[in-house]
């Protein structure tokens, strides 16, 4: 009975299906890597820094209200060089005639109304460098340097002169520029506009130069792949800007002649960073198999070639964002940029330098803005880069 009672201890049904925990599950491989991606918790803290950073600046642009490429009063000079809101009070300095003389002439209309109806003028002048004792500038020079509210002179215009009449329908939040020109709109629509065309100009200009070096190196032996990897090398010697500039003087500088300009020249440094790559890559094990089982060269480029040079490409994208918007602004800076309707990261940075005395927190804004961006998106291409390539991190 006993060896009977055990048996039967020893094989029973069950009560409760076990739950297997250890069983594997198919995960692709683009699974796979956000999966490792989002396991490192500073690549977390990047993504997310890096997804506010664009979502403000969507927010931001959903705020503008005026054109950043017109003035916001076209028919008067008193909205030029307004400054921000927030910080009203300015001191500038006029030559003697009839800008100095009008403004003189509005404050002692708006005194004469206030005085009748018996109410603080709305505008008045602080200190008038012509007039007031201890002025660092006398009644007999040429300059007269003037402290005032230029939001409280355009109110008292308004209110005094039947002749003028200058509507700012909304707050000017960081002042306009020597053309009257919103700066907040100016600083964010040249933003999102420059980036939009450089990132364009770099996707495509990865899939050229990845397109071509894949090319050159299935037919490195034949004339014609010899002739695309000379003409690169010929292209390459010569420094990028310069053929930017070129290309510009033919083109022109609006928006699609500078991202036709980048189409044309900038894929050679993709083109020689997967050259170099695929070199590497094509005498694999796999490679080699991929070959036996029948896959073209086509298939190889893009299913298993493109995937493991990606890792590399995407921390060049970085380096060639920072490049790109040097060489913008310097089509600017050398004078190829001067229409104010060329709406770009270069103009901006130009009129900003142009204002750093009159509106200092145009530069400081354009500066810290950008260099936020260009760091948060380096610290992310080598987080991507990381996970696909974790020896890439002994570099780092």
């Amino acid at each position: 009975m006993n060896e009977l009672d055990n048996k039967k201890e020893l094989f029973q049904f069950a009560k409760k299906r076990q739950q297997i925990h250890n069983y594997p599950i198919f995960q692709s491989e683009t699974k796979l890597f956000w999966k490792r991606f989002f396991n490192k918790k500073s690549n977390i803290v990047i993504f997310s820094f890096l997804l506010a950073f664009i979502l403000l600046t969507l927010i931001l642009l959903c705020f503008v209200k005026f054109s950043p490429i017109h003035s916001i009063d076209n028919k008067s000079d008193f909205v030029n060089n307004l400054p921000p809101y927030y910080s009203q009070i300015i001191t500038r300095n006029f030559e003697r005639g009839y800008q100095l003389d009008l403004i003189r002439s509005i404050e002692n209309q708006e005194s004469i109304r206030a005085a009748k109806l018996g109410i603080k003028p709305i505008f008045r002048i602080l200190y008038d460098s012509a007039r007031d004792s201890g002025g660092s500038l006398t009644v007999n020079t040429d300059i007269v340097a003037l402290t005032y509210n230029p939001y409280d002179l355009i109110k008292a215009i308004n209110l005094n002169q039947n002749s003028i009449n200058i509507n700012i329908l909304n707050k000017v939040l960081l002042g306009t520029t020597e053309s009257g020109i919103d700066i907040y709109s100016r600083i964010f629509c040249a933003f999102a506009l420059t980036t939009s065309i450089i990132l364009l100009a770099i996707f495509i200009n990865i899939f050229i130069g990845f397109s071509l070096a894949a090319f050159y190196v299935f037919n490195r032996y034949k004339w014609y792949g010899i002739v695309i990897d000379k003409i690169a090398v010929t292209l390459n010697a010569i420094p990028e800007i310069i053929w930017i500039f070129l290309l510009c003087i033919f083109l022109g500088t609006n928006w699609y002649g500078i991202l036709i300009a980048f189409i044309l020249i900038s894929w050679i440094s993709f083109y020689e960073l997967s050259k170099n790559e695929i070199l590497n890559l094509i005498q694999k094990e796999y490679i080699k198999a991929a070959k036996i089982i029948g896959l073209n060269n086509f298939q190889i480029t893009y299913r298993h070639l493109f995937k493991n040079v990606l890792p590399s490409l995407i921390i060049l994208i970085a380096d060639r964002l920072a490049i790109n918007i040097l060489i913008v602004a310097s089509l600017a800076f050398l004078d190829f940029l001067t229409a104010e309707s060329n709406l770009n990261i270069g103009t901006i940075f130009k009129e900003a330098l142009s204002s750093i005395k009159v509106n200092p927190q145009y530069l400081i804004i354009v500066a810290v803005y950008i260099t936020i961006f260009c760091i948060l998106l380096k610290l992310f291409s080598i987080g991507l880069s990381m996970t696909y390539d974790p020896k890439i991190s002994k570099n780092y």
